[in-house]
């Protein structure tokens, strides 16, 4: 519910992510657009792993749940990488 009144403080702060961070998207995603919320997403976080998937909706994890387990662990490697 309070999204709209924090995103904008949110988005502020995106710059100042330095963990190893992942955007798994949907082309087809009809609630949130990747034009908008995904794609810029490259330029703002630094390392970002961005996968988009053509033809995939707005809940990837039910469609295409191997894939979004290999993305989340691919993710988390990086993260815990010695």
């Amino acid at each position: 519910m309070a999204v709209e009144e924090d995103l904008g403080r949110i988005e502020q702060r995106y710059g100042e992510i330095a963990m190893p961070a992942g955007i798994f998207f949907g082309s087809a995603d009809r609630v949130i657009a990747m034009r908008i919320h995904g794609e810029p997403m490259k330029d703002r976080i630094g390392g970002l792993d961005f996968e988009a998937v053509d033809g995939l909706g707005h809940m990837p994890q039910f469609a295409e749940p191997d894939r979004v387990i290999a993305f989340i662990k691919r993710i988390a490697e990086r993260a815990f990488l010695p």
